[in-house]
């Protein structure tokens, strides 16, 4: 069954063990869920896939099932699969054994930024514990998913999460900002086409209980 065991630093590990089918491991999601999710909310979480092949599918059904659902912050992904290690590496999760944040200590563990450069496709997404910069635009049907800010230099069209660990102090901007719904920790804010910011360049913030947007700083 999927367990939780304590780190040291205050970090979580959940191990999944390899021979779990996906219903059998979705299934021990939920039970964690049910059973764990007030330790799980708003902490680091390392996720031990152990010996599994995981892809990119598996990866984005374990982030919609359980990660965003228990509110809680991957810090890494430990595979022993070497393609899966690709994999992961190519669309920027952090993996291998995370440097351990002294607990109570009020600092941050590192975490890099990831810049794409190039054009989202729609069905594309980019999933990024940290920052995201995209160089390009973001089309209708792109997703991009970061626990850190979200800055897409072109337009943007498509579905942003920022903070998707749970953190409402992160932001959004673009250039042009054509998306009428945007997400940021744990708060939706909807945006009408009628809005002077419509395809303006904007800064998507959390203030208090609200989604707001505001105009991009002038350089």
């Amino acid at each position: 069954m999927v367990q939780l065991k304590g780190r040291q630093g205050g970090m979580i590990q959940c191990i999944v063990p390899e021979e779990l089918d996906e219903a059998a491991m979705m299934d021990g999601f939920v039970k964690l869920l049910d059973s764990g999710v007030k330790l799980l909310k708003g902490n680091s979480v390392v996720m031990d896939m152990r010996g599994r092949q995981v892809d990119f599918t598996l990866i984005e059904k374990i982030y919609k099932r359980f990660i965003e659902p228990a509110e809680c912050k991957v810090v890494s992904w430990i595979v022993l699969d070497g393609a899966s290690q690709d994999m992961l590496k190519k669309v920027g999760l952090p993996t291998g054994e995370p440097k351990a944040t002294p607990k109570g200590s009020g600092a941050r563990a590192p975490q890099g930024g990831l810049l794409f450069t190039g054009t989202l496709r729609g069905g594309q997404k980019i999933e990024h514990d940290g920052d995201v910069i995209v160089a390009g635009h973001a089309n209708t049907g792109s997703e991009i998913l970061a626990t850190g800010h979200v800055v897409v230099l072109g337009w943007l069209k498509g579905l942003v999460h920022a903070g998707c660990g749970g953190d409402d102090s992160m932001s959004v901007s673009a250039r042009s900002f054509e998306s009428g719904q945007v997400r940021i920790g744990r708060k939706v804010g909807l945006v009408d086409k009628e809005s002077h910011f419509w395809g303006n360049p904007a800064v998507v913030t959390v203030n208090g209980d609200e989604v707001v947007i505001g105009e991009w700083p002038a350089i």
